[in-house]
């Protein structure tokens, strides 16, 4: 796998136990306690960020960063990053390239952004037990694991990712993207396939967000598909109560996790069932 900044030695960095130049340690001093969630402030392309990491004198740098359609990995996870004081040794380190004060302003970015981010979130957080969910700063010092804000870890000089980040949405999709590596699921499958029948090479890519009933109300073209695929419905695109009931009759159906929420594995599920088989 490659890491920008291993790749990419920095000019302006002391030369590491790892023989190269870089705003990191090649070492890992503490066990990884949780994420720290930040905004990059300097534009919103990943590689434009990844690149000013890689020649910026300042002691700066991030595990990940991360825009509306790119994931640049910057160093192992055994690395340290240098992004968060008091915190790097026992931290991941995610940046959006985003505006800590700009949510809100481009809806479109910041839900693919978000979406993305909450992807690689995902992965980290089962491989590492991470529970997906905010800690407050007294719990993070504890030990506890967890989410936490760069503002929360430094109230003094940070602001990112910002007051109307909206952590909820970063939550909703991640939980989706864990969705993905649901074990059970697969057992479930199994045992159903004697009297239903599913072809998942038929399923259409999942949009990349979750879809549960929320305010103001979740809409689109890819809610339609759904709701049309999943029948009962008017296929109006909103995904109101009568979508979250259909969708909890259809995962109590079909041995899912019950919640009324449409992730990766319930749209997955919902396009591979033949009805007529």
């Amino acid at each position: 796998m490659s890491y920008y900044l291993v790749d990419n030695e920095n000019p302006n960095a002391k030369i590491r136990d790892n023989g190269k130049k870089g705003q990191y340690y090649p070492t890992r001093s503490k066990k990884i306690q949780g994420i720290v969630v930040h905004t990059a402030e300097g534009g919103k392309k990943a590689i434009n960020i990844a690149k000013y990491l890689s020649t910026t004198d300042r002691t700066a740098s991030a595990h990940v960063v991360i825009d509306d359609k790119e994931i640049v990995d910057l160093v192992p996870d055994d690395f340290t990053a240098f992004h968060c004081r008091g915190s790097n040794s026992k931290s991941l380190g995610l940046e959006m390239a985003y505006f800590a004060h700009k949510w809100g302003e481009d809806p479109e970015f910041e839900e693919a952004c978000i979406a993305l981010s909450a992807s690689w979130c995902a992965e980290k957080a089962k491989l590492y037990n991470i529970p997906m969910k905010r800690v407050t700063l007294e719990e993070w010092e504890a030990g506890k694991k967890g989410f936490i804000s760069h503002a929360e870890c430094d109230p003094t000089r940070r602001t990112d990712p910002g007051p109307n980040f909206d952590w909820d949405k970063f939550f909703a999709y991640m939980q989706g993207s864990v969705d993905d590596y649901d074990t059970e699921f697969e057992e479930v499958v199994v045992e159903k396939k004697e009297t239903q029948v599913y072809d998942f090479s038929v399923v259409p890519k999942w949009p990349g967000r979750v879809f549960k009933r929320n305010s103001p109300l979740i809409r689109g073209e890819d809610v339609k598909q759904w709701q049309n695929a999943v029948g009962g419905l008017s296929g109006d695109g909103v995904f109101g109560g009568k979508s979250e009931t259909a969708c909890i009759n259809f995962q109590k159906e079909h041995g899912l996790k019950v919640d009324g929420v449409v992730g990766k594995i319930t749209w997955d599920t919902t396009f591979a069932y033949q009805k007529n088989s």
